[in-house]
Parts: structure tokens; C-alpha cells; sequence
């Protein structure tokens, strides 16, 4: 159980939500893969991403975690990014310090409407701008992660840690694409060479378990939306691994647009951090 000291909600039944969220994942988001028609997907205008799309999985499973969030947490506000999409000023709510759901209903949609099991769905509670209770439910691998913070983080039920370390080069992304070109242009030429490019998911549900799991070392990014970071950077970090700026500073859910580095250990944060201080 998590306590959040707050007159809205008091505890929170951290196995209620984990089978809340897969609930959806297997009734709501599996029914659908790999069934979408034409008509199920549309493009989402969102700036700087022409290619961005929605899908009407997306928005149903938002709909029913919201619901199931509210149940189980009655006074907690919630920021979903389908939400958010169409009411930008919700993304207030995290000045607040009351508490918050963040929801992100699909991650990885664009796989997820091509047939690709590299999507994830992504739920956490943060209370005064700290995210509290993190989970991350991989639907069509049927894995579940799942961090509370001063508690660790957990695979499947299992108590997991970040690796402390391996052979080979380091391993690892930069998601540039939302880069400023200027700032893109001045990190890939910083870190040509220095590490094993890995793959590209754009889905942040499975960089950041592929670094928890040892599958990769290191993933970099820039924009930060709360939905995409704020569970997972939870999960990494009680797992061992950090989630910190360019400066130093760790990642809140109320960070702003900055490159961010999530590294399998403190180590590998400092060593991606002097390649692009070079």
C-alpha cells in the first residue's frame, strides 16, 4: 500500500490498480490488436509530429481507466494524454499539489495500429509533483512492471534491479526527434562513435524496461510529456537506475523540455553526460 497524505485520498491499493490496468490491457487494448480497421485510425494534429495518430482503442482505454482510477481513488484528479490532446490546460493540475492519475492509455499507438507488440500502457500517481506509485503493463507480452517509490520496483511480482554492469560497447538510443535541429545537430556530432546505436521503438514503455532489463544501457530524450516519463522514470530509478538532466538534476513529472538521460546505473548517466558536455 501507498499512503498519500492527502484530505482526497488516503491509501491506495497498489495490487487494486495493477489488476485495474490489466484488465484493460487484456479486455479493452488486446481484444482490438491486431483488429483495427481504416476507420479505427486517425491522424493527430499534433505540432511538430505530422505523422502522429490516434486510434479508437486509445480512447476507449483511457475512458475505462479513468473510470477504474476514479473508483479506486475517488478524489484524485487525472491527466490522460488523449485528454490532454484536446485540452491542453489540464497539464495544470500537476502545479497542484494534490494528487494526480497521469495515464498514458496506449504508448506506442503507431506500433500498436500496425500489428507491432511494442506498446505498453503506462499509469502513475504523483502527489506534489513526485510521482509516488508507478505501473507499466506490456499487454501483448504479458509482462507487468510496477514501482512504488521507497519500495523498489517489480517485474511480474518479482523484486528486479538494474544492471550494474556488462561487456561489450555501451548500448543505447537518442530519441532526436523532437530536438531542436540546432541542439540535434550539436548532440549527434558529439556522440558519433562513442556507443552502439540500439532500436528505435518510439515507445517509451519499452526503452526504458529494455534499459531496466538489461537490454540496452542508456536511452536519451527531449521532450518530456508527463505520460511518456513519469511512470517509467519511477520504476527505473526504484529499480537502481537513473533518470537526470543534462545538469544533473533527476527527472520530476514537472520537468520541462531538456535532455534527459535514463541510464542503467549512475555510471552510465555520467558517461553519456560527458559525451555531451564534450
Amino acid at each position: 500500500m501507498v499512503s498519500v497524505h492527502s484530505q482526497a485520498v488516503n491509501e491506495i491499493d497498489i495490487d487494486a490498480v495493477t489488476r485495474a490496468i490489466e484488465a484493460v490491457g487484456r479486455d479493452v487494448v488486446l481484444r482490438r490488436f491486431r483488429q483495427l480497421g481504416e476507420a479505427d485510425i486517425e491522424t493527430k494534429l499534433t505540432p511538430g509530429y505530422p505523422d502522429d495518430m490516434v486510434t479508437v482503442v486509445d480512447r476507449e482505454a483511457e475512458a475505462a481507466l479513468a473510470e477504474r482510477l476514479g473508483e479506486l481513488a475517488p478524489g484524485a484528479r487525472l491527466i490522460g494524454e488523449e485528454l490532454a490532446h484536446g485540452r491542453p490546460d489540464v497539464l495544470a493540475l500537476l502545479d497542484d499539489d494534490r494528487p494526480v492519475w497521469i495515464v498514458d492509455p496506449i504508448d506506442g499507438t503507431k506500433n500498436f495500429a500496425r500489428g507491432d507488440d511494442r506498446f505498453g500502457i503506462m499509469v502513475s500517481l504523483v502527489v506534489a509533483g513526485e510521482a509516488r506509485a508507478a505501473w507499466i503493463v506490456l499487454p501483448a507480452r504479458d509482462r507487468v512492471f510496477v514501482a512504488e517509490s521507497g519500495s523498489g520496483a517489480y517485474l511480474d511480482g518479482t523484486r528486479i534491479h538494474a544492471p550494474s554492469g556488462g561487456g561489450g560497447p555501451v548500448r543505447g538510443t537518442f530519441s532526436i526527434r523532437f530536438m531542436p535541429e540546432a541542439l540535434r545537430d550539436a548532440v549527434l556530432a558529439r556522440v558519433q562513435g562513442r556507443f552502439a546505436a540500439g532500436p528505435f521503438s518510439g515507445c517509451s514503455a519499452i526503452e526504458y524496461t529494455a534499459v531496466l532489463q538489461g537490454d540496452a544501457d542508456f536511452v536519451v530524450y527531449y521532450r518530456l510529456l508527463p505520460w511518456d516519463h513519469a511512470a517509467p522514470a519511477l520504476i527505473l530509478t526504484e529499480a537502481g537506475g537513473r533518470v537526470e538532466h543534462r545538469d544533473g538534476r533527476p527527472y520530476t513529472p514537472r520537468s520541462t523540455n531538456q535532455l534527459t538521460i535514463a541510464g542503467r546505473s549512475a555510471g552510465v548517466s555520467a558517461l553519456v553526460r560527458s559525451w555531451l558536455d564534450a
